[in-house]
């Protein structure tokens, strides 16, 4: 990339609109991304190891996972209005929970191609850290949605089970996987990730909800136990 400029120009460019650089290359933001997936945990491990001193390495993995989870980056993505800078085919179809938060991923890494560690650090604490109270916040928010399910099933006496649906390449050639939760043989949750981890605690995130509203699975399609996969 020739200039500082241009760092920026292919963080917003999606794989659909690449750019061409002085020498014919064709440049988008995965490698940006890639880069900027590192500076995030580095930045956030930082951030918690001076603040947090007597918190334990459970606790410190805990909440760094927190804020690098792709539904948070996209979150803050949105908010930073990345969408509406963005460059992509308007037929580029992603998953809501990756597009903007690997944008997000990328413009870190442009800053740290631009400015060095500390100003991408400084980026990260401003808009994803932002104040020791909202990071209290991050920290008290429960995201183990599986562990949750579980609980309430063997509270509820239902037994639970999970289904791989299936396993996909998308136009980035990540694999995305689609995962199915059943709760006493009743479909109650649907979710997709980057890997089967990711993909079921959204299938329970989605269970969750359902049965936070109706305290029961609601009579949808049944899993015959015989073709269950477990996870």
């Amino acid at each position: 990339m020739a200039n500082v400029i241009q760092y920026y120009q292919v963080a917003l460019s999606h794989k659909s609109m690449s750019i061409m650089d002085d020498n014919g290359r064709k440049l988008n933001n995965e490698r940006l991304e890639f880069l900027g997936d590192a500076v995030l945990g580095m930045a956030t491990a930082d951030y918690l190891f001076v603040h947090y001193k007597d918190a334990p390495e459970s606790m410190l993995t805990t909440t760094r996972t927190k804020i690098v989870n792709r539904e948070y980056l996209n979150k803050i993505a949105v908010e930073m209005h990345i969408d509406q800078l963005m460059r992509k085919e308007r037929t580029v179809v992603t998953p809501k929970n990756n597009l903007y938060g690997n944008t997000l991923e990328a413009i870190i890494g442009a800053i740290y191609l631009d400015k060095g560690y500390r100003a991408s650090a400084q980026f990260v604490e401003k808009w994803l850290i932002k104040t020791p109270e909202y990071m209290d916040k991050i920290i008290h928010t429960e995201t183990n949605y599986k562990a949750r399910l579980l609980e309430w099933c063997q509270k509820n006496k239902k037994p639970i089970q999970f289904q791989l649906v299936s396993e996909t390449k998308n136009e980035n050639g990540h694999v995305l996987f689609e995962m199915e939760v059943y709760v006493d043989y009743i479909l109650c949750g649907h979710g997709k990730g980057r890997s089967k981890k990711e993909a079921g605690q959204h299938a329970c995130k989605n269970a969750l909800l359902h049965l936070d509203d109706y305290h029961q699975p609601k009579q949808t399609p049944i899993l015959r136990p015989s073709t269950t996969k477990s996870s």
